[in-house]
């Protein structure tokens, strides 16, 4: 089953860079001229598609463009000169903190609301986290983000505006509210899938059964109702994770955060090709990953999928 599931994830992050291949082939630019500069001679270019297997057939441009990404080689930066691979590796670690730090605040503050809401059915809880969910599903991150920059950030002076900040508490105090606008459509989700999961494991045997036993009523919705019912919740944060990894374009962008989401946006105003594929192949290798991370995890937590 692991191995079935390996064999899949190569076979994903084959695709994606073959079809990173075919938009770099179609794009209807030189860019080696792009790379160079208008003031660059025919024999300066010419050397720079030798290079970079650019004279060739495709399909020996194709041999060489699975070597160089093999090898980590995806060019240089239109813009900055800068290799991608270098661009790339100073931008993912501050796109990663803030995908974790919003997974963290969505099951932190999503499956408390969930679990509360499953347990008391009809009631204020529930309604309560009805609404919530409803609020964070229905507010785009643009505007969530610009609310949190003016009303906690600039009229409330909690937290800075914007900025990556020193390691340590400064740290977390600049990522607190990106990861806060990233985490509230999380949240809203977390929150529903927990109360519906949950409150269908809640009415089965083997939990009338713990009931039954005396065990208190944390210990049978902890212990023997919310594991049974953490399998699409697993499935979700995968794929956040996954989608996160690939970079926040609007929130980077609001809180002056530099990963990889303010980066390829960057790219995006300025045509910077090789930024943009090498940001495209990192998204969808993180994605890939989240996804074989996930089922590996949904097989630890439900034997059943073993069979």
């Amino acid at each position: 089953m692991i191995l079935r599931r390996l064999g899949w994830t190569v076979v994903v992050l084959w695709f994606v860079v073959t079809a990173t291949f075919a938009m770099v082939v179609a794009v209807p630019a030189d860019p080696m001229q792009a790379m160079l500069g208008p003031h660059a001679t025919p024999e300066t270019i010419q050397r720079a598609r030798a290079h970079y297997c650019l004279d060739a057939g495709l399909v020996t441009q194709y041999g060489c463009w699975l070597a160089n990404v093999g090898r980590g080689e995806l060019g240089e930066s239109y813009r900055t000169k800068r290799p991608v691979a270098a661009i790339l590796g100073d931008k993912i670690w501050p796109t990663v903190q803030l995908a974790l730090a919003a997974i963290a605040l969505s099951l932190v503050l999503g499956v408390p609301l969930g679990i509360a809401a499953a347990i008391r059915r009809g009631r204020w809880p529930d309604r309560a986290a009805t609404l919530i969910g409803l609020v964070g599903q229905s507010a785009p991150p643009f505007f969530v983000g610009t609310l949190l920059v003016y009303v906690v950030a600039y009229r409330w002076d909690l937290f800075p505006l914007s900025g990556y900040g020193e390691p340590g508490l400064d740290r977390l105090a600049h990522i607190f509210l990106p990861a806060l606008t990233l985490a509230a459509l999380g949240i809203a989700y977390y929150a529903r899938v927990v109360r519906s999961e949950l409150g269908e494991t809640l009415g089965e045997d083997y939990v009338r059964t713990a009931r039954a036993k005396g065990l208190t009523e944390r210990t049978v919705v902890l212990r023997h109702a919310l594991r049974p019912a953490a399998g699409p919740l697993v499935t979700m944060i995968g794929l956040d994770l996954g989608v996160l990894l690939g970079g926040a374009v609007v929130v980077e962008s609001i809180f002056g955060w530099p990963g990889l989401g303010r980066e390829v946006l960057q790219a995006i105003l300025e045509v910077d090709l090789p930024v943009i594929l090498g940001v495209v192949i990192v998204s969808a290798i993180a994605i890939a990953l989240a996804n074989l991370v996930v089922d590996l995890v949904q097989l630890a937590i439900d034997p059943r999928l073993r069979d």
